[in-house]
C-alpha cells in the first residue's frame, strides 16, 4: 500500500522506503511535524496530548516513536 497522507492523517503499511511506505522515520518526521505545529500554536509550556492506538502489532511501535519524540520536542 502506498503511503496515504491527506487532512484526516496518514495510512501506509509498515515497512519498506522512506515516504513509500509507513517507516519508522516517517512516524518521527510526522510527530515531530505535529509537535512543531503545537508549540507554534500557543505560548504554553505544557502540552496535553491524547496518544491512541490499535491493536495491530505495529501498534506498540509506531506509538512509542510518536510519544518519545513529542516528548523529546518538550
Amino acid at each position: 500500500m502506498t503511503l496515504i497522507k491527506s487532512i484526516s492523517g496518514i495510512r501506509g503499511t509498515i515497512g519498506g522506503e522512506v515516504s513509500t511506505n509507513l517507516t519508522p522515520l516517517d512516524a518521527v518526521k510526522f510527530a515531530a511535524a505535529y509537535g512543531m505545529w503545537l508549540k507554534k500554536q500557543t505560548n504554553k509550556e505544557v502540552f496535553t496530548v491524547v496518544l491512541g492506538r490499535d491493536a495491530r502489532i505495529s501498534g506498540k511501535m509506531i506509538s512509542s516513536l510518536v510519544g518519545n519524540t513529542l516528548v523529546g520536542l518538550g
